[in-house]
């Protein structure tokens, strides 16, 4: 079924990225540029953008489809900080990444903190996740895109304490990303481990 509000924002994103030399958008966004076509890792998948006609290859829902041409377009080439902040930390993200923020732990605390770490292990690594020292119980690097990553943190629940943890992006996100699409890059992660239908990925 067609969806106008998506149709419309993809031809927007095309007539965006059209503004770009691909060389330029390869160098900042990370990805490699060969044959009119991008080639970018994104959740643990090789995709293919070709420009002519703004295709992806394997298909990505809509969403995931339509935050990997805008972080094409908006990628400034910005080198990753290594420090961690929240969605509600981004410019002018204070109500809807403060939001973003409250959901994520909510979805940790009665989900992904109550699952067996093995079972929550195996789905971070089907989405290409890599498993980090921390101080929490676990602590993923979650790979949307080359240079837009995002940490999942979990305390698991036992006798005395809730589940706790928080999704977290690298502070040079704004670099690569509206709030409005981080929030969607969010919901795509937790629907994903969580097994929720909201978003397609």
């Amino acid at each position: 079924m067609a969806n106008p509000q998506y149709e419309s924002m993809l031809a927007t994103a095309r007539q965006r990225l059209a503004r770009h030399d691909p060389a330029d958008i390869a160098r900042r966004a990370g990805v490699t540029w060969q044959d009119g076509r991008f080639t970018v890792s994104t959740l643990g998948r090789i995709v293919t953008v070709t420009v002519s006609e703004l295709t992806v290859q394997p298909a990505l829902g809509m969403w995931h489809t339509l935050t990997l041409l805008h972080y094409l377009d908006l990628a400034d080439g910005t080198p990753l900080s290594g420090k961690m902040m929240a969605f509600g930390q981004y410019p002018e993200g204070m109500v809807r990444g403060g939001g973003f923020d409250r959901r994520a732990e909510t979805d940790i605390r009665l989900h992904l903190g109550l699952l067996p770490p093995e079972e929550l292990r195996r789905r971070l690594l089907a989405l290409g996740a890599a498993l980090e020292p921390s101080n929490a119980d676990l602590c993923a690097r979650i790979p949307f895109l080359p240079r837009y990553p995002l940490w999942l943190r979990i305390w698991f629940a036992d006798e005395e304490f809730p589940a706790s943890g928080r999704l977290l992006l690298d502070e040079s996100a704004p670099h690569y990303l509206t709030i409005e699409d981080a929030v969607t890059v969010g919901s795509l992660i937790l629907d994903q481990l969580t097994g929720a239908q909201h978003w397609a990925v």
